[in-house]
């Protein structure tokens, strides 16, 4: 990592991470329950709600490899 910056702004990318996967797995584990009740487009609906979060989480990924050093120059 390079500069005293990296140690916070990778705190905070593995806290954002968390924040969304939390959020998808908790819409996931919410469809699951409205399909075994027979609402199947309220499930589909929510699992549509989880495409945002797991965008910005590759999109903070990325940037948790460029601070770690995993692109080329």
């Amino acid at each position: 990592m390079a500069g005293p910056q990296a140690p916070e702004a990778a705190t905070d990318l593995v806290r954002r991470i968390v924040e969304r996967l939390q959020a998808a797995a908790g819409a996931a584990s919410a469809a699951e329950v409205f399909v075994k009740a027979g609402h199947t487009d309220q499930a589909l609906a929510l699992l549509r709600d989880i495409e945002a979060p797991l965008y910005e989480v590759t999109t903070l990924l990325n940037a948790a490899s460029i601070l770690r050093g995993d692109h080329a120059a």
